[in-house]
């Protein structure tokens, strides 16, 4: 059985909150405010898709701050290499 994507959302907002926790928590990051701020984004991003699944503009935004979101860690990784 395959999980709507509004199902999917969620539990990928879900996720996100325990990155954010992560974050909070331990982080080697520089700047671990930016890193939490961006993903808060993301969480309520994820939530409003969620309950809209079929808002265009919401899925664009999120398939961006994913794509940005890959950026990101590829950058730190390469920076803590």
């Amino acid at each position: 059985m395959n999980q709507s994507e509004a199902d999917q959302a969620r539990t990928l907002a879900g996720e996100v909150t325990k990155l954010i926790g992560t974050f909070e928590t331990d982080s080697t990051l520089t700047d671990p405010q930016q890193a939490i701020d961006f993903l808060t984004l993301m969480h309520t991003e994820l939530l409003e898709f969620a309950d809209n699944p079929a808002d265009d503009r919401l899925r664009r935004g999120i398939e961006s701050r994913v794509t940005n979101f890959i950026d990101l860690t590829r950058k730190a990784s390469h920076q803590a290499a």
